[in-house]
């Protein structure tokens, strides 16, 4: 198994877990099928693509989605102090933080995390 499955909304099946094309499991929600990728040690596959503001690119700048909802982005650090440094966050204002290195700036694992509420006091 990947450490990246995709999940996907199954029309009138609820919420599928996949790995290279193939179906591991279904879920009655998403939270559920967040939860099994989860406990599985991976991070659910997000679409990327370069963010656009204003109908230009930003050098170094990628957004991430889930379906077709904006959930996260990552940037790269071009000048003073933190320069070369990556930041990244979940769109809703949540997890947010600076690394040294695009690989290490993973919205997935911390927005996987958010839908199950992973990270809420119990």
């Amino acid at each position: 198994m990947t450490d990246r499955l995709k999940v996907r909304l199954a029309y009138q099946r609820g919420w599928q877990v996949v790995d290279n094309d193939h179906v591991i499991e279904t879920f009655d929600s998403k939270v559920e099928a967040f939860s099994y990728v989860h406990a599985k040690g991976a991070r659910v596959w997000l679409a990327w693509s370069r963010t656009e503001i204003g109908g230009r690119s930003p050098p170094y700048d990628f957004a991430a989605q889930f379906q077709q909802d904006g959930v996260g982005r990552i940037m790269k650090t071009l000048h003073g102090p933190s320069a070369g440094t990556w930041f990244w966050t979940c769109s809703d204002r949540g997890a947010r933080g600076t690394v040294a290195t695009k690989d290490e700036a993973v919205v997935e694992v911390a927005y996987t995390r958010r839908v199950i509420g992973a990270d809420l006091p119990r």
